[in-house]
């Protein structure tokens, strides 16, 4: 290992953060005074100014939209190639924060009657992974994209967006898409048929079918003969945008 990049800060236990950086490649040692990371990419940066670069992308993405720990902060850049090891300091601009406002539903399950004190024991540590899982799970779910694609950090940051215009809808599927000449492989992709897309765009274009709230000021020949209601428009997006933020995971988009 030639470079490290330490952490002076986070939210985050040990555990987690070593999950989710692994989850991005790369790898949570001891360091030297904090905890640090590493990859084969960072080691194969030329100077210690390459790879903090490249750990503000690592810090972008927890900090951003995706907002997993908003505490995140870089350290110095460790050099392991000298005796004893080096620490290199690098000033930082401010990350701009996300104001985000969401909700997760919690659900409390009781353990089963009759069980002895070691088998409730044993319930209870089996209980906190299995939450502990379906936390990372989530977080992954959002982290992961956003590092790995601008599109869906931006896509993450619309779909935070409290009471959603046609046009921050349409912003979405246009990201997802990429572009226009994508359209049939998207679709094909996704699972959109034609009249879905038709039924979608009258909803966010024509205010013939949803008035203000529409992306055109002008009404529009409608493109089917049963429009979206802005709550299915809403809808809509957000399983495609689903889907696609998994997909920027499995590396198939």
């Amino acid at each position: 290992m030639k470079w490290a990049i330490e952490v002076i800060r986070t939210s985050l236990d040990g555990r987690n953060l070593a999950d989710l950086l692994n989850g991005l490649g790369f790898d949570l040692i001891r360091g030297v005074e904090y905890p640090a990371f590493s990859s084969p990419g960072i080691d194969a940066c030329a100077t210690a100014a390459d790879a903090f670069e490249m750990a503000k992308d690592v810090e972008a993405a927890f900090k951003g939209p995706a907002r997993i720990d908003l505490e995140f902060t870089l350290g110095s850049v460790i050099d392991y190639g000298t005796t004893p090891p080096r620490r290199h300091a690098f000033a930082e601009g401010a990350l701009r924060a996300m104001r985000i406002t969401s909700g997760t539903a919690t659900m409390t399950i009781c353990p089963p009657k009759g069980l002895s004190p070691n088998e409730l024991a044993k319930w209870h540590e089996d209980q906190n992974e299995r939450q502990y899982q379906s936390l990372l799970e989530r977080q992954r779910a959002l982290l992961e994209p956003a590092f790995l694609d601008p599109r869906a950090a931006k896509i993450i940051e619309l779909l935070c967006v409290e009471d959603p215009s046609g046009e921050n809808l349409y912003k979405i599927y246009e990201l997802a898409e990429g572009h226009p000449s994508n359209r049939q492989k998207f679709h094909a992709d996704f699972a959109i048929d034609k009249e879905q897309f038709n039924r979608f765009k009258d909803a966010v274009h024509n205010p013939a079918v949803t008035g203000d709230w529409a992306r055109h000021a002008y009404p529009q020949k409608m493109n089917s003969t049963n429009p979206m209601t802005r709550a299915e428009a809403e809808r809509f997006v957000r399983r495609v945008a689903d889907r696609w933020l998994q997909s920027i995971r499995q590396g198939r988009w």
